[in-house]
């Protein structure tokens, strides 16, 4: 199953909510939407205070398309200011894609 890291940052209304919940409820809160989805979270980790980002999970999703769901539906809460998107690869699904006989050229040449 694909996985995929993200990376979060609230808005002061999140960071407001964050506050009041606690951080083990919204792990918990993720960890149901994306076992909803047929997804499993793998890692929640929070930043300290003063990073770029809040925190940082990552998570097991069916696909892209429903990786783009859940997010599609945290964002339309209005308490994250950014949530960064990176598909994770493993060697041996590079390596496949090394080993397939590709064609380029260069601009110019």
């Amino acid at each position: 199953m694909p996985r995929y890291l993200s990376l979060f940052k609230y808005t002061p209304e999140g960071r407001k909510g964050f506050m009041k919940e606690k951080a083990a409820a919204r792990e918990a809160a993720l960890k149901l939407t994306i076992e909803s989805a047929g997804g499993k979270l793998e890692l929640f980790n929070w930043t300290v205070p003063g990073s770029e980002y809040s925190g940082v999970t990552i998570a097991e999703l069916p696909d892209a398309g429903t990786y783009a769901a859940v997010v599609a539906l945290v964002e339309a809460t209005g308490m994250f200011s950014e949530i960064k998107a990176i598909e994770l690869l493993t060697a041996s699904e590079i390596d496949r894609g090394l080993g397939k006989p590709l064609t380029y050229r260069a601009p110019g040449t």
